[in-house]
């Protein structure tokens, strides 16, 4: 299904939106290496305002979270990869065996992209709980509020509003 018409101002052959996420006590750092790192990889098109939300999940520091935009043309699982590859070289450590959500200097998440619904082993976009979960659509609908989801049909914008999720964003302050 041709996607053109569904993101608003496309200007390359893809474009991903990722929400970069920390809860260490040096997050904006890690968010500013995770872009850098980015930025070595792809052109970064635009990057969204530091947001600051509670742990979502679990019991644990306070998250800053920012949505980055690239320009991908590669294999959608190469961009995952490469997050994953970046999120372990700055200090992530996954534990297979926790069943919850837990700290982490950095985490990369592959949200949307201009080719729609895309699902591999590694990787499934849209999101599948970016619709539940205002940590991830309030920073989307900065600058990406028309972006659509391609299974909901709804836009960024509209999916907030109907978001049941009562954790408040706030705009990330270096107080």
């Amino acid at each position: 299904m041709d996607q053109s018409n569904r993101i608003p101002g496309e200007q390359c052959q893809n474009r991903a939106l990722l929400l970069l996420g920390s809860n260490a006590e040096d997050a904006v750092k890690a968010l500013a290496e995770a872009r850098n790192s980015l930025a070595e990889e792809t052109a970064v098109l635009k990057e969204g305002s530091l947001w600051r939300t509670a742990a979502w999940g679990f019991e644990g520091p306070d998250f800053v979270n920012q949505v980055v935009e690239v320009c991908w043309e590669g294999p959608l699982d190469a961009l995952m990869r490469f997050a994953l590859e970046t999120e372990k070289r700055m200090g992530r450590v996954r534990n297979p065996a926790a069943n919850t959500y837990e700290n982490r200097r950095i985490d990369m998440d592959v949200i949307l992209w201009s080719g729609g619904e895309y699902q591999s082993d590694l990787l499934t976009v849209p999101h599948p709980r970016m619709h539940l979960r205002r940590f991830v659509l309030q920073p989307l609908v900065e600058f990406w509020a028309d972006w659509m989801h391609p299974i909901e049909n709804l836009s960024v914008q509209e999916l907030l509003t109907r978001c049941g999720d009562e954790n408040l964003v706030h705009l990330h302050t270096n107080n």
